[in-house]
């Protein structure tokens, strides 16, 4: 059985692979590990087909207790080497490494699930969200097997976003609601407004009035403990002093692209939320799944690695945080968690952080073409 379209071949560390169900069911990178867990609810729907059943493959797996991968007790990190970045509305503050949930195959069904799992046990605290991922069942069942192993829940730091389709006070008030039963947790500790879009089908229409309801209505959240923090992404300057204006709960942090090619405007945003004391989170540091790769071979990250014994990616993730912005690459390979949280043992240079921040202008680039202020 070949795998349907979007199926990751990832498959777990786990016991020895039984026969389960039918034996032609399995080969090709197809397994009973990647095809059905969680059992209880199916298995991966992109499994099946009309030939191909959930029934006829999966009868009598047995799905082994959640635990994390075999490599995690050899990769652990102190989650104290993890500095926290302080935030306007108080606490113990956001990871300045966390880990990504989206795009890309092992962001989706039981691999995030295990992913998240493995990342906390790990040692990871911060987790990296949204609505629009598709994910947030998995994600918080990873969340409670992980506290169930001891990880203490107010040490998680979970970040989520509501999309522009959910803006407006009565829709956003009701997206939480949702949101959280989805997650099947009691709060969470962060929210952003995903970009500066707006609900056509909303009665607020204008852009700026939708924002300010989804404000208030997320303001209404906080005050209920449903939400601990808010904040914006991929907004500028002028649509963060729109919110700002309704005098409410404080923008705490913004989070947009930003990685030595972003654009200037990227980093004039940056610079302002810095002096207005609003945290900024990076995403797209090591590019996409389709530049990563460009990005990764370039000499200069190369050789700074050397000097330090980094790769490439802990170079880039670095040149951030010494920015004072977090970061959240996405993976859900434990060794790379594991590598993406040891940037706090090292410090480039200031020589060669100005050769980082020395690209010109016409070689700057976006990978997810957002751009401050310029939507209404």
């Amino acid at each position: 059985m070949a795998p349907a379209r979007g199926v990751s071949l990832l498959v777990f560390a786990a016991a020895p692979q039984l026969a389960h169900g039918d034996p032609t069911c399995w080969g090709g990178g197809v397994s009973p590990e990647l095809c059905c867990v969680p059992k209880a609810r199916g298995g991966n729907p992109s499994c099946w087909d009309g030939e191909f059943t959930f029934e006829r493959c999966c009868d009598d797996f047995e799905e082994r207790p959640p635990g994390p991968s075999d490599s995690v007790a050899t990769l652990k990190v102190d989650p104290n080497s993890v500095p926290r970045l302080k935030l306007l509305g108080g606490g113990k503050g956001m990871p300045m490494s966390g880990v990504g949930l989206c795009c890309r195959p092992t962001a989706h069904g039981d691999a995030v699930r295990q992913g998240v799992l493995d990342y906390l046990l790990l040692g990871g605290r911060h987790l990296d969200d949204a609505q629009i991922y598709g994910n947030h069942e998995f994600v918080g069942e990873g969340v409670r097997q992980a506290v169930g192993f001891g990880v203490p829940r107010d040490e998680i730091f979970l970040t989520t976003k509501i999309p522009p389709d959910r803006f407006g006070f009565e829709a956003a008030d009701q997206w939480v609601q949702s949101m959280l039963s989805e997650l099947g947790l009691d709060y969470v500790d962060l929210v952003l407004m995903h970009w500066a879009g707006t609900n056509d089908n909303s009665e607020c229409k204008k852009p700026k009035s939708c924002r300010q309801e989804t404000w208030m209505a997320l303001q209404r959240a906080r005050q209920r403990g449903q939400i601990k923090h808010l904040g914006v992404s991929n907004f500028g300057p002028r649509q963060m002093e729109e919110v700002l204006a309704l005098g409410g709960a404080p923008i705490e942090v913004n989070q947009l692209e930003f990685h030595p090619w972003a654009p200037q405007v990227h980093l004039d945003t940056t610079e302002w939320c810095h002096q207005h004391g609003i945290a900024v989170t990076a995403y797209g540091s090591m590019g996409s799944s389709n530049q990563a790769g460009a990005m990764m071979s370039q000499d200069s990250l190369q050789q700074i690695g050397a000097q330090h014994g980094k790769t490439a990616g802990q170079v880039l993730l670095r040149w951030a945080v010494q920015k004072n912005v977090s970061v959240i690459p996405g993976t859900s390979n434990p060794k790379h968690q594991a590598e993406n949280m040891r940037i706090f043992d090292f410090e480039i240079s200031a020589k060669d952080m100005a050769s980082l921040d020395s690209i010109p202008q016409d070689q700057r680039m976006l990978h997810f073409n957002h751009w401050p202020d310029q939507r209404e």
